[in-house]
């Protein structure tokens, strides 16, 4: 199962750079859970839930950007969960300024779907989060 959970973690990537909301949506369970609170740049509001939720979410946080790409890297299978490295690009849609971010997430999933991802600042979070510690 884990390499399954890595293939629709990273097909979950391949839709959102797509725009292809049906299909991102598909791969998330009715429930699902994004948790921000280890994600330091984010500090209102950090936990959304539903698909309703997450929506409202990619919202927020695409308001600001005229251009946004997020590539995700070096993925890690851990039982039911995986840790994946996430490169974000965007322009500024007032300002024009270019900016790259790089943080980590813990996806969890049950019977092929998404149920939580939780963002973190750095891979040794995001690892130790699952029981690797670095």
């Amino acid at each position: 199962m884990s390499r399954e959970n890595v293939e629709i973690v990273m097909s979950v990537f391949r839709a959102f750079q797509e725009r292809d909301e049906e299909k991102l949506f598909a791969h998330y369970a009715p429930d699902i859970e994004w948790d921000l609170r280890g994600y330091s740049i984010w500090p209102d509001r950090p936990l959304f839930k539903g698909h309703d939720g997450i929506r409202q979410f990619f919202r927020m946080w695409l308001e600001d950007f005229s251009a946004y790409e997020t590539e995700a890297l070096d993925p890690i299978a851990v039982g039911d969960r995986v840790v994946v490295t996430v490169v974000d690009r965007a322009q500024g849609k007032r300002s024009g300024a270019v900016i790259e971010r790089v943080h980590d997430q813990v996806w969890t999933l049950r019977d092929g779907l998404v149920v939580r991802v939780q963002l973190q600042d750095n891979r040794a979070e995001a690892l130790k989060l699952v029981g690797l510690e670095q």
